[in-house]
C-alpha cells in the first residue's frame, strides 16, 4: 500500500517537550526504550553538541512520524538518534530521512558523520551500511558489584575529569562531552583516579567517565576508585553503557568481576 510523501522539517520548529515525547514514541519497544524525560532529553541535547536546528522531524500526512538527532563538532557530524514510531516502522522511512542530512553534510564540508548502532540491530546495520556507512570498531559495556572498600571520596567537577581524557573516544565518552555534564551527574576524585557517575540517586550507577593520571596507571587507583564507590553506595551495582572500544579496558573492568551486557554496539563512518 502506498502512503503519503514524508517531508521533513527542523526539529526546532516543534515544542522542546512535544520532541521529548515524539522521541520518547520513536524508540518505544526498541532494544533500550528511551523515558519521555525532558530533563534528560534536555541534558543529552547539552552535553552531545545537539543541534535542533539541524536534526529533524519526519513528517507523513502532516503527523510526526519520526525523529533524526544531529550533533555536530568541527567538520564531523554524528546521528546521536534516529527512531521511528512502531506504526511507521518497515515502510523506507529510514533511508528517506537520513539521505538529506548526508548531502547536507558533504555540502557544507564535512570530513565524515558517525552514529552508533546496536550489533543485535540487524536492520538497522545493514540500512546504515546500504547508505555507505562502513564499521570503524565494536563498542562494549559492563555491569558488576565491586568488593567495597572505604575511601575518602572527593566531589570534584567533571571537566577534571574531561581533561585527562585522551582523544579519539567515541562522541559519548569525548572530553568535550563529559565537559558538557551537569547535575544529576557527579565526579568524584580518588587520589590520581576520577569518575564521573550519572546519577547517584539512581538504583544502577551509571559510569559515565573513569580515568586515572597517567604517571599513576597500573598501579590499582582505578580498581581503588572503584570499591570505593561501591562502598559509598552499598548494594548499588555498577555500570558503563555499550560505548567504550572494545579492548581498551576490559581487563580492567573484567578483573574486578564485571560482565560484558547483552548489548553492543558499533561505531560507523560515512567519509565525504
Amino acid at each position: 500500500m502506498n502512503r503519503e510523501p514524508m517531508d521533513l522539517v527542523p526539529a526546532s520548529e516543534g515544542s522542546f517537550l512535544s520532541l521529548s515525547t515524539l522521541f520518547a514514541r520513536a524508540f518505544e519497544g526498541y532494544f533500550v526504550p528511551v523515558p519521555d524525560a525532558p530533563q534528560a532529553f534536555d541534558a543529552r541535547i547539552r552535553s552531545e553538541h545537539i543541534s535542533l536546528t539541524e536534526s529533524r522531524v519526519a513528517r507523513v500526512g502532516g503527523e510526526a512520524v519520526g525523529l533524526v538527532l544531529m550533533a555536530r563538532r568541527g567538520n564531523v557530524s554524528r546521528v546521536a538518534g534516529m527512531g521511528i514510531v512502531p506504526s511507521r516502522r518497515g515502510q523506507g522511512l529510514g533511508g528517506e530521512m537520513l539521505r538529506p542530512l548526508l548531502e547536507s553534510a558533504r555540502a557544507r564540508g564535512d570530513a565524515r558523520m558517525v552514529l552508533e548502532v546496536i550489533e543485535q540491530n540487524a536492520p538497522a546495520v545493514k540500512l546504515y551500511e546500504r547508505l555507505g556507512f562502513r564499521r570503524m570498531r565494536r563498542l562494549v559495556g559492563f555491569t558488576g558489584t565491586p568488593t567495597p572498600e572505604p575511601g575518602a571520596l572527593e566531589e570534584v567537577d567533571p571537566r577534571e575529569c574531561a581533561k585527562l581524557l585522551p582523544a579519539g573516544l567515541p562522541w559519548q565518552l569525548d572530553a568535550a562531552t563529559v565537559m558538557g555534564l551537569s547535575s544529576p551527574a557527579k565526579a568524584f576524585r580518588l587520589g590520581p583516579a576520577f569518575v564521573v557517575v550519572a546519577d547517584v540517586s539512581a538504583p544502577t550507577l551509571g559510569l559515565r567517565s573513569l580515568v586515572v593520571e597517567p604517571s599513576a596507571r597500573g598501579k590499582g587507583a582505578g580498581r581503588r576508585l572503584l570499591r570505593a564507590l561501591a562502598a559509598a553506595h552499598p548494594g548499588k551495582p555498577l555500570a558503563v553503557s555499550a560505548i567504550v572500544p572494545e579492548g581498551l579496558c576490559d581487563r580492567f573492568f573484567l578483573g574486578e568481576g564485571f560482565t560484558y551486557p547483552a548489548l553492543s554496539q558499533l561505531e560507523l563512518a560515512h567519509t565525504f
